[in-house]
């Protein structure tokens, strides 16, 4: 007997619970295409780009300055004397490690650089959301990348691409 009430009152647990969940609406977003999707990531590319092209520039020099020397190298090999191949091999060799002393800290800087606005953007797309949510009256917004289905009519990248796009 007590069995068949415990069984009983588990099972009317069970079906609140869905009765509830039901209730619920709920969306997802997938932050990924919204992302790539936002106006504002051209201008933060355009902004870094701009922001390291002198240092990048010059690691392109430095580039170009070591593969002349090595085509010299190997075309001039057989003309040049001993002394002026030793010279030109001290020369890649002072170019190579420049490049690498300078290009390490470059990719350094600009990885975190980048890493600073992607926490922006990040944070601009959730400040979003949670304003499509409250707008819209959702009370969970899951990630779609975190799901195994959902109904195409639950996404709304859509919305927080446009709340976000109005935002600066």
């Amino acid at each position: 007997m007590k069995t068949l009430a415990f069984t009983a009152a588990a099972s009317t647990m069970l079906f609140s619970g869905a009765s509830m969940a039901a209730d619920q609406k709920i969306a997802t977003v997938n932050v990924q295409k919204v992302v790539s999707q936002l106006p504002q990531m051209a201008t933060i590319q355009q902004t870094i780009t701009a922001e390291f092209k002198e240092p990048m520039d010059a690691l392109k020099k430095l580039e170009g300055d070591i593969k002349y020397n090595l085509e010299k190298r190997k075309r001039d090999e057989a003309i040049m004397s001993k002394k002026e191949i030793d010279e030109l091999d001290g020369k890649i060799d002072a170019l190579t490690k420049e490049y690498q002393a300078k290009a390490q800290p470059l990719q350094q800087s600009l990885k975190r650089r980048e890493q600073e606005e992607q926490q922006k953007i990040l944070q601009l797309v959730k400040a979003s959301v949670d304003t499509v949510a409250a707008a819209e009256g959702y009370d969970l917004i899951l990630q779609q990348s975190a799901i195994v289905f959902a109904k195409p009519e639950l996404d709304i990248s859509a919305k927080v691409v446009e709340q976000a796009s109005k935002s600066n």
